[in-house]
């Protein structure tokens, strides 16, 4: 293929379908554009194309499309072929088309691009503007804000579907984070962006990698494989370690979040955190925000830290398309979070057992809870440096994560969590 395939194509109109008539009945039938518009139902949303950029006027043809929504501004990658050929290509996926149309070649099908395996493909070439290639991509998750594209085994591409009115925080705060030399992330290789809006970002992908919930399950299922019908059962200092022991992972878990902490600290600078019952807090600085067992992942080489809770739809500062500005609090607030998980991974695996276990299950969950929780801060107050940026005693700082811990416990059990 040629380079001149993919790149914007200034062709004219007679080339390109005409299909923003197709637009907003189009939307009003995908349940992820109902669900952030918070609306169900088979009307016609009122929907205008406000930017167009073609990446590929040949059959198969592709268009990334802005379009404004009500409140909302949706990213939209169509893509069209001939009538006769579309229907084998898209398969059992009727919902990924939008319509009939003509380009001036003849009548064609327009759909979602993400439908169609060769223009997925073409798809990181444009969004790369040439820097990558892949023999092969495809989607491994759907959400109604961006989809997630592997490629290769060796890429992934967060393709934006609901787009922010300024830079993407989860962008800004990856690219400064590997400007410092921050290594324990999936490191950033491109990023999409056309008129101030950010559309799509492509960073490495390591096959094999294991999501830190997962690890923490496996490990309370040993546990609690020995969870008996007496309250009084063995304790998990008995039998804790039998399998399943997380804690030297929860140990360089720790190390790894210190080390993203510090280099949030010289990526972002500090702040000054209030201080509390008057211990000193510590300086502020930019947290991750949504710290827990799905952000990391432990691979071959270690931890790695996979997502940074950019979700436009999600969050106190959700609404009108933004996730507002990225929060700078003390350090111990992304510690209490992966703490939180860690108690929410116990007590989901304990609503599990059967009645006649569940008992001395608690007992042993809360043990591994304990157990973990101590590994993790550990290694966290273990790194060279990060005395810096938490309060000056380690009773301080347990105090503080005790009340955070706290906050989030209660916040928990009035959402009935």
């Amino acid at each position: 293929m040629s380079s001149d395939e993919l790149s914007p194509d200034p062709a004219g109109p007679t080339r390109i379908p005409a299909f923003e008539p197709l637009v907003g009945p189009y939307l009003a039938r995908q349940a992820w554009a109902q669900t952030a518009l918070g609306s169900f139902s088979d009307a016609s949303e009122p929907a205008t194309v406000t930017d167009l950029e073609v990446l590929r006027t040949e059959h198969p043809g592709m268009a990334s499309v802005i379009v404004e929504c009500r409140q909302y501004t949706f990213h939209l990658v169509v893509g069209w072929r001939s009538v006769t050929v579309a229907p084998g290509v898209l398969g059992a996926q009727p919902g990924a088309v939008l319509g009939p149309s003509h380009d001036g070649q003849g009548d064609v099908l327009v759909y979602d691009a993400l439908a169609d395996a060769e223009l997925v493909v073409l798809l990181l070439v444009a969004a790369t503007r040439g820097g990558e290639h892949a023999s092969r991509g495809r989607i491994v998750q759907s959400l109604v804000s961006h989809s997630s594209l592997v490629y290769d085994d060796r890429l992934l591409m967060k393709c934006y579907r609901v787009i922010e009115p300024r830079p993407r925080p989860e962008i800004e705060m990856v690219r400064r984070l590997d400007a410092t030399g921050f290594n324990r992330m999936l490191a950033p290789v491109a990023r999409w962006r056309r008129n101030g809006r950010d559309l799509a970002l492509v960073r490495e992908y390591v096959p094999g990698a294991v999501e830190g919930l997962a690890l923490a399950r496996t490990s309370l299922r040993d546990l609690l494989a020995h969870a008996d019908s007496s309250e009084h059962g063995a304790a998990f200092a008995d039998v804790g370690l039998a399998g399943g022991d997380l804690g030297p992972e929860m140990r360089r878990l720790g190390e790894t979040t210190a080390q993203m902490h510090l280099a949030l600290a010289e990526a972002f600078g500090t702040g000054t955190a209030p201080s509390d019952a008057g211990r000193r807090a510590g300086p502020a600085i930019r947290v991750h925000g949504d710290y827990h067992l799905r952000r990391v992942m432990r691979t071959d080489t270690g931890w790695l830290v996979a997502g940074f809770g950019d979700d436009p739809l999600m969050g106190e500062a959700a609404g009108a398309g933004s996730q507002g500005e990225g929060r700078f609090a003390s350090a111990l607030e992304d510690v209490a979070d992966l703490c939180c998980s860690l108690s929410i991974a116990a007590a989901e695996a304990v609503a599990f057992q059967t009645q006649r276990t569940r008992s001395h299950a608690r007992v042993l969950a809360r043990g591994w809870e304990r157990h973990n929780v101590a590994a993790f801060v550990s290694g966290y107050l273990s790194l060279s440096g990060i005395s810096a940026l938490v309060p000056e005693t380690r009773g301080d700082v347990e105090a503080r994560l005790s009340e955070l811990l706290a906050a989030r416990q209660l916040a928990l059990g009035r959402t009935g969590t």
